[in-house]
């Protein structure tokens, strides 16, 4: 090999890496699995991560790495995403707090005071929504976790 193939050659081998870096198969196929807990495999998606390993090692890696961190090598749960089953049987307690009063501190303090359990809510970490109803909080969160974890 003379010295611009083996530059071609580096470059290609760098520009594929670079773009693999940030890409899983499950990751592109199923971004609503974003964030979800460790469970079964998804041998589907075993599978096309393996296939990249086997053509290219070091980009087929990098899919099984951020398919893992991402939860999106998993299968879904049941209640991924929906209201979970151990919620069934409880109810919602509705706390109305007056609109001038709304702050993160007085959010802090409301749940804080009804769950007796210490929250912080650090700006860029939480998102909030106006609930019509108390009936509408599932449907809410998960457009809210969607838009959070988009595609």
């Amino acid at each position: 090999m003379d010295l611009v193939s083996r530059r071609r050659f580096v470059a290609w081998t760098v520009a594929q890496g670079c773009l693999c870096l940030d890409v899983g198969c499950g990751t592109i196929l199923h971004p609503e699995r974003r964030g979800q807990p460790a469970g079964p495999l998804d041998w589907k998606i075993v599978a096309l991560d393996a296939v990249g390993l086997m053509f290219f090692f070091v980009p087929g890696v990098i899919a099984f790495a951020v398919d893992f961190n991402n939860g999106t090598i998993y299968l879904p749960h049941e209640h991924h995403g929906r209201k979970p089953q151990y919620y069934a049987d409880q109810e919602f307690a509705q706390v109305t707090v007056p609109r001038d009063e709304i702050s993160a501190e007085r959010i802090e303090q409301v749940v804080a005071q009804h769950t007796t359990r210490k929250i912080s809510l650090k700006p860029g970490t939480y998102q909030t929504e106006e609930l019509k109803s108390i009936d509408d909080f599932w449907k809410v969160k998960e457009r809210c976790r969607t838009a959070v974890n988009p595609g």
